[in-house]
């Protein structure tokens, strides 16, 4: 993955309920869960290392 911010992006649907709900079961949107959550816990250890 590049930067985090810009891959996010592209799983962001424009204001369209069936999209979301789509995108709610989707396999990618579970794989860029789990990227999200691991980039929040690297920036919380690296807070707490300060």
């Amino acid at each position: 993955m590049g930067d985090i911010l810009s891959d996010l992006d592209n799983y962001i649907p424009e204001d369209n309920p069936k999209k979301w709900a789509k995108l709610s079961s989707d396999v990618d949107f579970r794989r860029l869960e789990l990227a999200l959550l691991k980039e929040i816990l690297i920036e919380l250890k690296q807070i707490n290392a300060r």
